[in-house]
């Protein structure tokens, strides 16, 4: 019973929002981690098998990752540096951090919240959209007095399962941008965004459950492993060529 504790935890999250923290010493960690892999593992094999149920029926076919045509001219260390470093730092203190609330929580959510708007919306340079980002920041820290800070800690406290759901849903279908919007993905989105679903949820309880450094690091490994692999991969034939 002990192997499905963490099954069990999520699924607490599903229906509530949220979990407690809890304490675990190196060893147990290590354990908890491999059981996360697993996990995923698990869910990125269940989603893969409802795409292929769907392809084999002529029913919808999963569309091109325009990811591919955007890193077509980047390095392998520039896309690594992107996919394992930036995003899971940008998508974690957004998306996550804000799960347990504080002033600086909200405020970082919000910062990156405004950057992914300006970003996908607006076209808008890097540069600009960052500085933007800093400048709500600045505003909501001033905005964002004791009596408000109550007020919304209140509702935090009362509204865990829409708040989870709200940024989990957020996180997930922003991901539509990385294909080409077309009537047939706006109506199969679900099935197009269920592996960032079900990824939130795992990157969700282990912020709540182990904290957000470690969410952080384990969507960064989750996010480059592969791209790892087909570097070292390279890297060697290369020599032995």
């Amino acid at each position: 019973m002990k192997n499905l504790i963490e099954l069990k935890n999520i699924w607490l999250l599903v229906k509530t929002g949220f979990v407690n923290k809890e304490e675990r010493s190196g060893k147990e960690l290590v354990f908890f981690l491999l059981k996360m892999l697993l996990i995923l593992l698990i869910f990125k094999i269940s989603t893969f098998g409802v795409a292929y149920f769907l392809e084999s029926f002529n029913i919808f076919k999963i569309p091109a990752n325009l990811n591919r045509l955007k890193f077509e001219n980047s390095s392998d260390f520039e896309i690594l540096f992107m996919i394992a470093v930036y995003a899971p730092i940008v998508e974690e203190l957004t998306y996550r951090l804000p799960l347990k609330f504080s002033k600086w929580n909200l405020i970082i959510s919000l910062m990156g919240l405004i950057l992914a708007i300006l970003r996908i919306f607006g076209e808008i340079e890097y540069l600009y959209c960052f500085l933007s980002s800093v400048g709500v920041g600045i505003l909501s820290y001033f905005f964002l007095r004791p009596k408000r800070i109550e007020i919304l800690r209140e509702f935090w406290t009362k509204n865990k399962l829409g708040i989870f759901y709200f940024f989990l849903l957020i996180f997930s279908f922003l991901h539509l941008i990385n294909y080409e919007i077309t009537t047939e993905v706006l109506l199969f989105s679900p099935i197009i965004i269920l592996p960032r679903i079900l990824g939130a949820l795992v990157y969700s309880y282990i912020r709540l459950s182990s904290g957000i450094l470690l969410a952080i690091c384990f969507h960064a490994f989750n996010n480059g492993i592969l791209k790892i692999v087909t570097i070292i991969a390279n890297y060697t034939n290369g020599l032995f060529s």
